[in-house]
């Protein structure tokens, strides 16, 4: 039986998620953390906490984080009204994303962006070149939108709820909770809309209509293709709504052939020097400790 190591399991963290959760879920404390220069650093704590534990626990090959830039999509492009009524970054998170950058590039940890693409679009890509190079994948992100790259070597890391502990979704899973496969999970998007998205779905057409309608025919193009066979209330629905469809199908796809050129899957190798450095530069002394430890540890190991 494989252990982690030896299939060669890498993990792929949306970064911007990581970011967001601890930004939000630190905004309760009494004391926000600054850095030296006075900038708000509290998300970044517990992105490094997250990264700490990981490494520690050394059960992964690789480490990739995927990072969504601050300028236009292009899904925006072809649906301006694509994720419209979300409040826009705080102000006081913006240059996190930079120090985040700052850090992966000190510590060692390979990371990627793409102007007009979103991680996910990066997630997706990265995940193709890895399981055809027969790598299994980890992914660690909130976004449900993620569960349509589930598969026999896939699986993602989220909370299904708030109150949920992390837990891996597999096929099985999302068959369980959704009512289709992964591989769907972007066409019952295109039928019933998406309100975080700003995707507006079909009027009047219900989840287990949709449901059967994918159990039948599979994908939304077999659905048109079959448009005669399908009850005519249905039918007329869809055919009125034909084309807002077909562009949710669009929007609703991870991209998964990015040109990211080389993708880094040699084992993880972190500069804990590089790391240090940076944790001292930003006065996150908690840590420092913590990476200290490491690096005597790392020293005695290699010593024997």
């Amino acid at each position: 039986m494989n252990t982690i190591n030896e299939k060669r399991t890498i993990l792929i963290i949306d970064g911007y998620h990581l970011l967001h959760k601890g930004y939000y879920g630190s905004l309760k404390r009494k004391k926000v953390a600054l850095n030296r220069d006075g900038i708000q650093i509290n998300a970044i704590y517990t992105f490094i906490a997250k990264i700490i534990e990981i490494v520690n626990k050394n059960n992964y090959y690789t480490v990739i984080v995927t990072m969504d830039m601050d300028q236009g999509c292009w899904r925006r492009e072809l649906y301006p009204e694509y994720k419209a009524k979300r409040k826009d970054t705080p102000e006081s998170l913006i240059p996190q994303k930079d120090i985040i950058r700052e850090f992966l590039t000190a510590a060692n940890i390979p990371w990627y962006e793409m102007p007009r693409y979103e991680a996910d679009d990066l997630i997706g890509t990265i995940n193709k070149i890895a399981t055809k190079l027969d790598y299994d994948v980890h992914i660690l992100s909130n976004d449900k939108d993620i569960f349509q790259l589930i598969g026999d070597q896939t699986q993602v890391i989220t909370n299904i709820s708030k109150n949920d502990e992390h837990i891996f979704v597999d096929e099985s899973l999302v068959l369980e909770k959704f009512g289709c496969k992964p591989s769907q999970v972007s066409y019952i998007k295109a039928l019933m809309g998406d309100p975080s998205d700003n995707i507006k779905g079909v009027r009047h057409l219900h989840y287990n209509q949709a449901i059967q309608l994918l159990e039948k025919y599979q994908t939304i193009d077999e659905i048109f293709k079959h448009i005669d066979e399908i009850k005519p209330l249905i039918s007329k629905r869809l055919i009125d709504n034909k084309e807002h469809i077909l562009l949710n199908a669009k929007i609703t796809k991870i991209q998964d052939r990015l040109p990211v050129g080389r993708v880094d899957l040699k084992p993880l190798r972190i500069n804990w020097y590089g790391f240090n450095k940076f944790l001292k530069k930003h006065k996150m002394w908690a840590y420092v400790t913590q990476v200290n430890k490491i690096i005597e540890n790392n020293k005695n190991s290699k010593s024997k």
